[in-house]
């Protein structure tokens, strides 16, 4: 029989409150991660004397805000302070610095121009802690953050026909070195692969793909060292090392480098900020300037870096629809005698839409989605809902005929491939990229951005269905495809030929010709300004529940007329965005856009404390439609 064993009591232990303060700067200024739009100030706390050594700048602490703990990241030390009753700071979460001067000096700034709560910045800006890392950091040296030299250089570096872009950056980011730590953002994974391939051990990476206790380690790493060599994607734009000179961007058109969240800041905006408040030389590179780069090169503030070049480049439009011009199966059969040609086509996929050829309407799932081919062989599914549709007949008419709309790579694949027999058919896209090629004769289909690369190039590259590049509907469409068109391009041998398929008045034909964007985007910059239209005003996306969308963009045209918001504000809208939302564009001209986004940050924060539906705002969107 067993015996009771003894009552433990338990001893439950209470922190003390901290009675005594710092002698020494005894309150610590705040940014506190309260959740809370309107609450987005400067909070000040006392500094108990237990833990005034730790408490330094850029440090993280935990914080008594509102009766909750919350995370708070220390901008400044003050001797004192005109507001009374100050709580103390609870504990230091990590002795470590993670945010050096010129960090929080970034954050302040990208706060203000995208009308965020600071916190939301710092959450893209510096990874989550992980302890076991902070237990072997390097200590962050706190240095004064760089001041600006009047002599920085601001340059974009057009790339070159057949020339390596990855191998080029890296070359050139290593020179850089000299002057100090260098920084190089990519907008892609994989291309951040490739340079890391190139560098080695060199480079510091930064990205969001390694672990979670590698990032906070090489952003650790990043920031206490000199002389670094610091990679990554997006979010690798705030590291900032105390010695950093120099700051490249590659491809800073690409709309992976806009954060999908929000505030929704971007690399290409950052880069300028830090260049100008950091006196950091900054570079971008890439095949064709997005339209902010295209008029700051126009306005003689960014140097246009870039060679003379003349490519042989022929049109063959298409007359009747068909995939492949009559005259084009010529160049093309003798490109494929001396290596692998390159279509590049503008849709992955099979088919995008199926349409009856009797009655001529397009097919649909019982949901109102449309029907679409992902493959030969696969069953039509809803592009909306993904469920399959075994169709046999229309459900207008009951023809039983249906016909593919809309060419998808797959597609290209199957009717090139049949259109030259004995030539093998690779297939490159988002899902199955391809890296590169053996440079033995071959058919390669590419969607954009993904090319395999080939060693002395492809013997000619062909640009299927150019009209459908240029034909989308959102504002970047043009640029978008210009930059494709020049990507695909320059991966073109010493003596091959480029064949577009579009109208013949089209003018990227002699664009490429002369392999240079500045005549499209002069062009496109001037039609920008005649219907003030983004980069020449500030654009901001509004969306909130219908409901009110109505009443709030009659309230803000009321403030134009009443003179409370600069009179060059425009209101577009209402219109439906998803599900019960509705969206708001507004745009004004850039000599006045200080004041227009100081009232809407003050219109959002009076929203908040009086506790109505909350408005997401966006400042600059990639796309002005979505």
């Amino acid at each position: 029989m067993s015996t009771a064993r003894p009552l433990r009591l338990k001893t439950e232990e209470v922190a003390r409150p901290d009675k005594t303060i710092a002698d020494v700067l005894p309150v610590a200024r705040l940014w506190v991660d309260n959740s809370l739009s309107h609450l987005d100030g400067t909070y000040d706390y006392l500094v108990p004397q237990r833990l005034d050594s730790a408490i330094r700048v850029g440090v993280r602490v935990g914080v008594n805000f509102a009766g909750r703990e919350v995370e708070g990241l220390v901008l400044e030390r003050l001797e004192a302070t005109s507001v009374a009753g100050l709580k103390m700071i609870s504990t230091v979460l990590s002795p470590v610095v993670v945010a050096p001067p010129q960090l929080i000096s970034l954050i302040k700034v990208s706060s203000q121009k995208w009308l965020a709560h600071p916190y939301d910045i710092v959450r893209s800006a510096i990874p989550p802690r992980v302890a076991s890392v902070d237990k072997s950091a390097p200590d962050v040296q706190i240095t004064s953050a760089a001041k600006s030299r009047t002599s920085q250089e601001i340059s974009y570096i057009h790339i070159q026909p057949s020339e390596n872009a990855m191998a080029k950056i890296a070359e050139f980011a290593q020179a850089k070195l000299k002057l100090g730590s260098v920084l190089l953002i990519v907008p892609e994974e994989r291309e951040l692969i490739r340079l890391k391939d190139l560098l080695g051990d060199s480079a510091t990476v930064l990205s969001a793909s390694l672990s979670r206790s590698d990032r906070y380690r090489n952003y650790l790493t990043a920031i206490g060292g000199r002389n670094r060599l610091i990679i990554g994607t997006r979010s690798a734009i705030f590291a900032a090392p105390c010695d950093l000179r120099t700051l490249i961007v590659f491809r800073e058109i690409s709309e992976s480098l806009y954060e999908p969240r929000v505030p929704g800041w971007n690399v290409r905006d950052l880069s300028l900020i830090r260049s100008a408040n950091e006196g950091l030389d900054l570079y971008f590179a890439g095949y064709s300037p997005s339209s902010e780069i295209g008029k700051l090169i126009d306005e003689k503030k960014i140097k246009f870096v870039a060679k003379r070049n003349r490519l042989k480049v022929t049109n063959q439009p298409s007359a009747n629809g068909e995939l492949l011009p009559g005259r084009i199966f010529t160049p093309i059969r003798s490109a494929l005698k001396s290596g692998p040609v390159l279509f590049l086509v503008p849709r992955k996929g099979y088919a995008s839409s199926l349409m009856c050829k009797k009655c001529r309407n397009i097919a649909i799932c019982e949901w109102g989605g449309k029907l679409s081919k992902s493959g030969a062989n696969q069953s039509a599914n809803c592009v909306h809902c993904g469920v399959k549709s075994n169709l046999h007949k229309c459900k207008w008419c009951g023809a039983d005929s249906m016909v593919l709309l809309g060419r998808g790579a797959e597609r290209h694949a199957e009717e090139i491939g049949r259109a030259f027999p004995g030539y093998p058919v690779l297939y490159s896209n988002a899902q199955k990229p391809i890296e590169s090629q053996d440079g033995q004769s071959a058919l390669v289909i590419s969607t954009t951005g993904m090319v395999p690369r080939v060693v002395n190039g492809y013997s000619a590259v062909i640009l299927l269905e150019g009209d459908s590049f240029f034909s989308f509907a959102d504002l970047r469409a043009q640029e978008r495809a210009r930059e494709s068109f020049f990507e695909a391009a320059s991966h073109i041998s010493a003596k091959g030929e480029i064949v577009t398929v579009i109208d013949s008045a089209h003018p990227i034909t002699a664009a490429l010709t002369q392999w240079s964007p500045a005549t499209m985007a002069s062009r496109e910059l001037s039609e920008r300004k005649e219907v003030a239209l983004p980069p020449y005003t500030r654009a901001v996306l509004l969306e909130m529940e219908s409901k009110d969308a109505t009443g709030i963009i009659a309230g803000i045209r009321k403030a134009v007329l009443d003179q409370r918001l600069p009179s060059s504000v425009s209101a577009l809208g209402p219109s439906q965005s998803s599900g019960d939302l509705s969206r708001i564009l507004l745009t004004c001209d850039i000599s006045q856009s200080d004041a227009f986004l100081n009232f809407l940050h003050e219109f959002i924060r009076h929203r908040a404390v009086t506790k109505k539906s909350k408005i997401f705002l966006r400042v600059d969107p990639y796309s002005l439609s979505s």
